[in-house]
């Protein structure tokens, strides 16, 4: 039986220079093969009013800003040459989850962190019902 433990890095990124941050995320933002259910494709995407909103908020949000940049799975790395940011390491945790499979654990995981959004995540057909309202 596997024993399977969380392992947490938590990040702070702070922002030196917002203006250069939200520059070179726009570039970014707007570089993206960015596309949705309802816009396959790219530019029609970036047209849509959902794209111009996410566009705004890059343009406007550091979060949303940042986020171009960051990959959570590597998030300390990625940090390293982002303009107008500096990573600063704030700390890690170590805890023990229950279960014996992969699954079990990312369900207990997902259920510790209150992610609501996990099952839709893990199974494909309970996805589409919600997105089409059924559940």
């Amino acid at each position: 039986m596997a024993k399977f433990i969380l392992v947490k890095f938590s990040l702070i990124a702070e922002i030196t220079d917002a203006d250069a941050l939200r520059e070179a995320a726009l570039k970014k933002f707007d570089a993206a093969d960015s596309t949705s259910d309802d816009y396959p494709d790219t530019a029609d995407w970036h047209a849509s009013e959902e794209g111009q909103e996410e566009r705004r908020q890059v343009a406007t949000q550091d979060r949303d800003a940042l986020s171009q940049f960051v990959d959570p799975a590597k998030a300390s790395g990625l940090l390293d040459g982002v303009p107008g940011v500096k990573a600063v390491i704030l700390g890690s945790s170590v805890g023990e989850l229950e279960g014996t499979t992969q699954d079990e654990v990312r369900d207990a995981w997902a259920n510790r962190e209150g992610i609501t959004w996990w099952p839709e995540a893990r199974d494909a057909e309970l996805a589409r019902q919600h997105r089409e309202g059924i559940t």
